[in-house]
């Protein structure tokens, strides 16, 4: 997805106040994939920073990056920075990366998919065909009383105002990121029924930027009759 980047630290020290990513770069394309990296056999997940179209050339990279906030349009995600120092070594740091999409003047919010469906799968070209739930997404730290601690939360809040979100992800990690969607996975609590106890179900999202439809002027909508 498109983003303006700032980090939080330098060389693994806190910063006064934020910085770009990439010194000069103005918007830039977010991905978070699977990738092999050097010395590894077992993939391992990055978030890596491009040029608008040019996803070969890498700007800047997180390792097992984790997102610790979602919130309008800013997100925040947490990660290993590698660099070489001075003996030519690899020396790993913690990093933060502040991310401000960049989205349609007619943005709205999110249109969520579900992955699952009581802990089963959903055909992809279901969740592909599904027209979603539309809403507010926001991703903070929470305590779960299913887990019984504190635990990433992803919650998708309804345009009219309610006192409870539309679907509450609990345990929840980020996926994967493409140039226009990304997926979040984690935990559904089922509530108890009867003589059924409360469930921990496996759960996901499939999330798009939601973009109001223009309404069709009279003229345009005499000419569709």
């Amino acid at each position: 997805m498109k983003v303006w980047a700032q980090r939080r630290r330098e060389d693994g020290a806190a910063l006064a106040s934020a910085v770009p990513v990439v010194e000069g770069a103005s918007l830039l394309e977010l991905l978070v994939v699977d990738v092999t990296l050097d010395g590894n056999r077992r993939p391992s997940k990055v978030a890596r920073l491009y040029p608008i179209g040019e996803q070969k050339r890498i700007l800047a990279q997180l390792a097992v990056p984790e997102l610790v906030q979602f919130k309008g349009w800013t997100l925040a995600l947490s990660g290993i920075e590698e660099r070489k120092d001075e003996y030519q070594k690899i020396r790993s740091t913690s990093q933060t990366w502040v991310c401000q999409l960049y989205v349609p003047d007619a943005a709205v919010g999110f249109r969520v998919k579900d992955m699952y469906q009581s802990g089963v799968a959903i055909p992809r070209s279901a969740v592909r065909d599904g027209s979603g739930t539309r809403g507010r997404l926001v991703v903070a730290g929470d305590y779960s009383a299913a887990l019984q601690r504190h635990t990433p939360c992803a919650e998708l809040h309804g345009h009219q105002i309610s006192t409870f979100p539309q679907k509450r992800l609990v345990n929840c990690g980020l996926l994967w990121m493409s140039d226009s969607t990304f997926e979040l996975g984690g935990l559904h609590v089922s509530p108890a029924h009867g003589d059924r106890p409360e469930q921990l179900e496996r759960a996901g999202w499939l999330c798009e930027i939601d973009v109001k439809e223009r309404e069709l002027s009279k003229a345009e909508a005499r000419r569709l009759r």
